[in-house]
């Protein structure tokens, strides 16, 4: 029988840091998938950079974890050129703009946050954005075993 292709998630710093928090939600299963080679996470240095200064503010519990996801997660990070960011501009709110051109840069198909909203469909790319728990409702169909 055939494997069904692995497939590559862009992570926002939202879910990243949910993960960091909590051991228990779909963020921090979804995180262990990427570091156990399930999925092919990705993530940018914008992503980094947001989740240490909000960490830091809201969350100064979460450091080690956050600090151990990165270093350990498997997480690629791209980073977006300035005509990835001005390809991408009409398709999210000005502050994500940068986030889903990493995404689209790494051909990701999937894009998850919890902003879902601050995104907007295009006929130009096929990424879904989805939340966590979708992702994991989709791998739990039959995309990796």
């Amino acid at each position: 029988m055939k494997e069904p292709p692995v497939l590559t998630v862009f992570i926002d710093s939202d879910v990243i840091i949910s993960g960091s928090f909590s051991q228990l939600g779909a963020s921090f299963l979804l995180l262990q998938l990427a570091e156990l080679g399930f999925i092919k996470g990705v993530i940018s240095p914008q992503v980094i950079d947001e989740s240490k200064r909000n960490i830091r503010k809201i969350l100064p519990s979460a450091p080690p974890l956050f600090n151990d996801i990165i270093k350990n997660g498997h997480l690629k990070v791209v980073s977006p050129s300035q005509k990835d960011i001005q390809n991408a501009l009409p398709f999210a709110d000005k502050k994500d703009v940068p986030i889903l051109a990493a995404a689209l840069k790494e051909n990701t198909d999937y894009l998850t946050t919890f902003n879902i909203k601050d995104y907007f469909t295009s006929p130009f790319h096929k990424i879904s954005i989805v939340k966590p728990k979708e992702i994991l409702r989709i791998i739990g169909k039959g995309y990796i075993k």
